[in-house]
């Protein structure tokens, strides 16, 4: 039997790119020559990086430093370490604010020793360091804090999965993200950015709720599997209250048939919404079953004994619109600090479930009860 421990430390399991991201970053965190002391960034940025660090269902510790990197003249940073035995809320983290206004928190892209137009220093970062192929477009309209925005397509078996961030002037950092406004709820910018993908993913719980709960999830993911019950028992208690977001995220490079349960998944949920919870149970309950090989006659023989418009969905299947959208969500899911599967925002807050869902639930149970 495993550990009691185990199971959790698989559900966090990085994406491959933003695993690889942050350990590219962390030269901005070295230890040796000691960092400098973290600089004030104010009392709202602080409240701002409160509402974006996790909520952890054990005990936490959190220490902060100013950065070994040189940032922009108009931009001041601190590193965020938080140590805890909760993978789901261990970390580091660069928040930021811009004379601007602005406020940025995530894993920034310091490009030190690259070459070449800004384009080219990014294909050379992403390749020599993450071993992945991306095409960046930069656009020529700055941003606020007078950035470049820049979107960077991941060249990928099912298509361009799209990746945005900011780009200063000179070309050596990339901000993965945006910087949100310090004037606004982080958590509320958060969803906001997301809020497109969002009204596409399947849902299910109050219409006009008081809380809602944002899952992002991949079905070939045996974490995810381990989790797929933790919502039950909450839209049980507090459906009325309570909404659920299931949004795709399959890591593609990790878990080869995910994207094509993921579409499928979407396929049934434009025909029969109810059906889909049903269907997401059949694809859990049969994960060490399938693969590459099994998962389109899997996921058409369900649609065929749900009596499904079989014509519907094939064409939805292949659709490339349907499949650009998923490959579009998943990519600002990345671009938004989501860094596992599962990942569960509970009105835009990041929270650990804990082992078993209880953390969660307790957590939705408080927000219902202020």
């Amino acid at each position: 039997m495993p550990r009691a421990d185990v199971p959790f430390r698989d559900a966090v399991k990085r994406s491959l790119l933003l695993f690889a991201i942050a350990i590219t970053a962390a030269a901005a965190f070295a230890e040796e020559p000691p960092p400098p002391p973290a600089p004030k960034l104010g009392e709202r940025a602080d409240k701002m990086v409160q509402e974006g660090l996790p909520v952890c269902a054990e005990k936490s510790d959190a220490a902060f430093s100013g950065l070994v990197h040189k940032l922009p003249v108009n931009l001041t940073g601190e590193v965020i370490r938080v140590d805890s035995k909760r993978p789901a809320c261990a970390g580091q983290w660069v928040a930021i604010t811009s004379s601007q206004g602005g406020f940025f928190l995530g894993i920034p892209w310091f490009l030190d020793g690259m070459t070449g137009t800004p384009e080219q220093k990014l294909k050379k970062f992403t390749w020599e360091n993450l071993q992945q192929n991306m095409e960046p477009v930069i656009g020529t309209q700055r941003t606020r804090e007078g950035f470049y925005p820049v979107t960077l397509y991941q060249l990928t078996e099912r298509g361009k999965m799209p990746m945005v961030g900011e780009l200063d002037p000179e070309g050596n950092v990339l901000f993965i993200g945006h910087f949100h406004p310090l004037t606004e709820s982080y958590a509320d910018s958060r969803l906001k950015s997301l809020q497109p993908y969002l009204d596409n993913s399947p849902s299910e719980g109050a219409t006009k709720p008081v809380v809602t709960v944002i899952e992002f999830s991949d079905f070939e993911c045996p974490s995810c599997q381990r989790a797929s019950g933790y919502m039950a028992p909450i839209l049980e208690k507090y459906g009325d209250q309570v909404r659920y977001v299931r949004y795709d995220l399959p890591l593609l490079s990790m878990h080869p048939w995910a994207f094509a349960a993921a579409v499928a998944g979407r396929a049934i949920y434009s025909q029969k919404p109810a059906l889909f919870w049903d269907y997401k149970k059949q694809v859990y309950a049969n994960q060490d079953k399938l693969n590459t090989f099994v998962i389109d006659d899997f996921t058409r023989g369900f649609a065929q004994d749900h009596e499904l418009d079989m014509k519907k969905y094939d064409a939805d299947v292949n659709s490339t619109e349907l499949q650009k959208a998923i490959l579009t969500g998943a990519g600002y899911a990345l671009s938004n600090d989501i860094r596992a599967t599962p990942t569960y925002l509970v009105n835009g807050k990041t929270v650990d479930p804990g082992n078993d869902g209880k953390a969660l639930e307790a957590y939705v149970a408080g927000l219902l009860k202020k």
